[in-house]
């Protein structure tokens, strides 16, 4: 399966390694795709990835990854011709958070997820990966036991492959919130691990679930 990831940063750079050793073909994208800080990860990856212009990822793939930054990810979506997106799983792992004066949340009653739904009406989104850092998004492994990874989206057939390529990424505890507006309460959850950390001192930290 083709993934078309929106983004060449550390989570996307991150996500299309992991892809391509779980047998996926990857594009992520930058608005400058040629720039040599992306060599490297071509490189690492060879042949299964590339680097291409957002456009040319959104129609490369069969499911699109959305991992940019808040602040420019409604300019890149409404840049890309909508038809690229229709009726493909879009899958978001973006929070909209400020960071000065302690972390919060930008959005009020609604959520990035949301939003970005309503950017892409005739795609289908799926909300998941954003309670974590890109250093423990791929085979997360802890001592103390497996951490848990929550999806939301209003489509159940998107989100039984947005599922099945999470368990291709190692992750073997997965919890349907329900529809796209639980992205309000995952984005939350985010902000909740990363206030947690700050004060356990523990960064890479993820949720778990304790069962009896």
């Amino acid at each position: 399966m083709n993934i078309g990831i929106l983004g060449a940063g550390n989570v996307s750079k991150m996500l299309g390694k992991g892809l391509i050793s779980a047998g996926y073909d990857v594009c992520i994208s930058s608005r400058v795709s040629h720039d040599p800080k992306h060599f490297e990860w071509k490189i690492e990856v060879g042949k299964s990835g590339n680097i291409t212009s957002f456009h040319e990822a959104a129609l490369f793939g069969e499911i699109i990854i959305v991992a940019l930054p808040w602040s420019c990810l409604k300019d890149v979506i409404e840049t890309i011709n909508p038809v690229y997106f229709k009726n493909k799983t879009v899958i978001d792992v973006s929070n909209a958070v400020y960071f000065d004066d302690g972390p919060r949340l930008q959005l009020v009653d609604t959520s990035a997820g949301e939003i970005i739904q309503q950017l892409l009406p005739e795609s289908h989104v799926v909300k998941t990966l954003n309670t974590v850092s890109d250093k423990i998004m791929i085979h997360p492994h802890f001592k103390e036991g497996s951490p848990i990874m929550f999806i939301s989206g209003n489509n159940p057939s998107s989100k039984d492959r947005v599922n099945a390529l999470l368990k291709d990424l190692g992750w073997s505890t997965i919890v349907d919130l329900g529809d796209i507006r639980q992205s309000r309460l995952q984005e939350s959850m985010m902000l909740a691990c990363v206030i947690s950390e700050t004060q356990l001192q523990s960064p890479g930290s993820a949720f778990a679930l304790l069962r009896n």
